[in-house]
Parts: structure tokens; C-alpha cells; sequence
């Protein structure tokens, strides 16, 4: 069986991480797999290494013109007419035009999608009425083309079914190999930070979170609130491990305030997930969520997190409502922090329990039934 999987972007990112493990897996099982993505590096130098055949799209953005998109959907006719590809499977909004040329050719692909998260349908995302209504249309009028949509947590497949954007769909949790997350100890990951940040984090409360500098993941939310976290916590010190357009917005806000010393932003890190045992607490003040790859990867490393109670972040942590708060509420935050500070190493420890919920053989597996169904049902 040949399969595609599409993406927007090969930069690093959870939905990148999860196209590059999904991959990995399909191509371990014996599927023929293809990836294809535009701009970024990341997931195509990552697929270079274990041999995975993968296309740079061009016409392929995260905003896509009206130009852009035609030329997009003739550069996936090409690709498609030229492999025969079983499967397409979509990772993100704009990958669903493929819908367009995939369903012009002879030899028709079934067609998969994966919704990593409601992005402009959540409820969190704030935005005009109309631009919402037009994304809900988009996401309306395309669904109706897919042989399957697939979800990464209940609550956003519940959300969509109340929004009407689909009438079925499938709950598949992202899921890691244990066995290539090669952490780095605690000492040695620690000396990584000191060496980025050039600050010494010694006797210090380290909070760290791995992330885009994006709007969705609302980082200002720790920045402008830091001096009342500081007032409960002395010694707390954030490092945020990440790039992204809002890295200047959100450098000169600390240095507005005066953080420089107490907030730190690294960058981009190859790998991040190996240094999170650096961390005292991993957090994620997320404005939405579908399922969190690095909520996810602080759970495998065996740190407590606190999260917002958002999207599927409330079902990795099983509902344990002591490493959850209620969005944007800091005063939950403090009392859910100071909680953890004190009993971090029992949660950590329940935490371990959790990991088996996601795993990426699992989810391999669950996807493959879904391509064996859809082509036995083409044949």
C-alpha cells in the first residue's frame, strides 16, 4: 500500500513530529510512505535519515492565496498522477484543497484527515464572527470529501460534531516509542540550559515549556503574570524552549518588565524533549490544544506539568485536576503550582501510568485499520 502523508509545513512542531513518527512507523511495517510538505527544514532532514522519500511543495503555506492555492492543487495533481498513492492522508487546514485534485484523477486515493487541533473553530481562538463563519464553511464544505476524519482527542472530536463541521469521525491519541526518547539526566540537561541562557540556575525553581511563539500557545500569559508567580515561588526562574513570530513581541515585553534574568527565551532546540528533566515543572498555558506532543513528551520524561484546561490536555493528564487550570485564571495557576512544588515527585510518579494511553505503536496500528478498511472498501 502507498500512502502520502501531507503537511503545511516542515518546520518543527507537534503535527510535524507526529507526520515524521507516523512515518517511521508505517515504513517499519512495510507501507511504501511519501511525505510532502513546504517551507521549514526540519521534518525533511529528519526523513532523510531513515531513507523516507518526501516532496517540497512550494505553493504550500500556512496562508495560502488565491494564486497560491491553484498552483498548490496542479503541483499535487502532478504528484498524485505520478505515484499512485493508496492513501492521502492531511495533517493541517490548508492540505484540504488536496481534496480538489485527488478527486479529478482516474485512479481516486482515499482520502484521511487528521485534525490536530479547531484552531480558528475553537472556542478560545479570538477572532471576528465572520472570519469564523468562513472557516467553519471551509471546514463544512471540504469535510464532505474525506473518507475519514480522525481526531486527537474526544473533546474536539465532541466539539466538532456540536459545530456540525462533521457528522462522524474517529478519536485516535498521539502516541511516542519509548524507546528512541533518549533523555538527557537531569545534570546534563541542566548544564545545556546553562550554557544557552548563560545564567546559572542554581538553588532555582525551574519552570520550562517547549513550544511555538505563537498565539495559540499564549506564553505572554507566563510573562505578564510572572511577578505575582515570583511572589509565591522567590526562586522560580522560565526558560521557554522555541521560536516563532512572535519572538520579538514577546523578548521586548521581558525586557519591558525587566525579566531578562527571570524569563528566557532559548530558541529553536534540535530534540528539545531531551532536556526537559531539566525542569522542575513543565507548563503549558495553551489558548487551545489538540493533543499536546510536548505535554506529552514531559509526561514520558517523567517530570509533573501544569497545563491550562484546554483541548485534550485535560485527557493526557487523565483529569487530574492538580496539574490543570482554568485558562488565563493565574491565581488558579499559583495555588496548582505551589501544590506541585510541593508534591511534584508523587505526581511525576502517576504520571508514569499514563504514558501506555500513548503509544505509538497504537497509534500506528489504529491508522493502519483505517487505510486497510478504506482500501478494501475502494477494491
Amino acid at each position: 500500500m502507498k500512502v502520502l502523508l501531507l503537511i503545511t509545513k516542515s518546520e518543527i512542531g507537534g503535527a510535524q513530529i507526529f507526520v515524521l513518527n507516523l512515518a517511521k512507523e508505517l515504513k517499519r511495517k512495510g507501507f511504501d510512505v511519501v511525505v510532502a510538505a513546504g517551507d521549514g527544514g526540519f521534518l525533511f532532514e529528519e526523513l532523510k535519515k531513515i531513507n523516507i522519500d518526501h516532496y517540497y511543495l512550494k505553493s504550500l503555506k500556512r496562508d495560502i492565496s488565491v494564486i497560491n492555492a491553484l498552483y498548490f492543487m496542479f503541483d499535487l495533481y502532478k504528484l498524485l498522477v505520478k505515484n499512485n498513492f493508496d492513501i492521502l492522508h492531511l495533517n493541517s487546514s490548508n492540505t484540504l484543497l488536496a481534496v480538489i485534485p485527488a478527486k479529478v484523477l482516474r485512479r481516486r486515493p482515499k482520502i484521511v484527515f487528521t485534525f490536530h487541533g479547531l484552531s480558528l473553530l475553537d472556542k478560545n481562538y479570538k477572532s471576528f464572527f465572520l472570519i469564523k463563519f468562513i472557516s467553519k464553511l471551509y471546514f463544512i464544505f471540504f469535510s464532505k470529501f474525506l473518507d475519514e476524519s480522525v481526531f486527537v482527542s474526544e473533546i474536539n472530536y465532541q466539539e466538532a460534531k456540536k459545530n456540525r463541521v462533521i457528522k462522524k469521525g474517529e478519536v485516535i491519541y498521539n502516541g511516542l516509542n519509548e524507546e528512541e526518547l533518549n533523555f538527557c539526566d537531569k545534570a546534563e540537561a541542566l548544564d545545556f540550559l546553562v550554557k544557552k541562557c548563560n545564567f546559572q540556575f542554581n538553588n532555582c525553581f525551574l519552570i520550562g515549556s517547549t513550544g511555538r511563539l505563537s498565539y495559540q500557545k499564549n506564553y505572554g500569559f507566563l510573562i505578564d503574570n510572572f511577578f505575582k508567580i515570583k511572589k509565591a515561588i522567590p526562586n522560580v526562574k522560565i526558560v521557554i524552549i522555541g521560536e516563532g513570530i512572535l519572538y520579538n513581541k514577546l523578548y521586548n515585553r521581558i525586557k519591558e518588565l525587566g525579566l531578562e534574568k527571570e524569563i528566557f527565551l532559548v530558541g529553536a532546540v534540535k530534540d528539545s524533549y531531551r532536556y526537559l528533566k531539566a525542569f522542575d515543572l513543565f507548563t503549558l498555558p495553551s489558548r487551545y490544544e489538540g493533543l499536546s506532543i510536548s505535554l506529552l513528551e514531559a509526561i514520558y520524561a517523567g517530570i509533573p506539568v501544569l497545563a491550562s484546561d484546554v483541548g485534550g490536555n485535560k485527557e493526557i493528564v487523565n483529569n487530574d485536576t492538580h496539574q490543570l487550570y482554568e485558562f488565563n485564571n493565574i491565581d488558579d495557576y499559583i495555588e496548582k503550582l505551589l501544590y506541585l512544588k510541593e508534591y511534584g515527585k508523587f505526581v511525576a510518579e502517576y504520571n508514569i501510568g499514563l504514558r501506555k494511553k500513548f503509544n505509538l505503536d497504537t497509534m500506528s496500528e489504529r491508522y493502519i485499520s483505517i487505510y486497510k478498511r478504506l482500501t478494501n472498501l475502494k477494491r
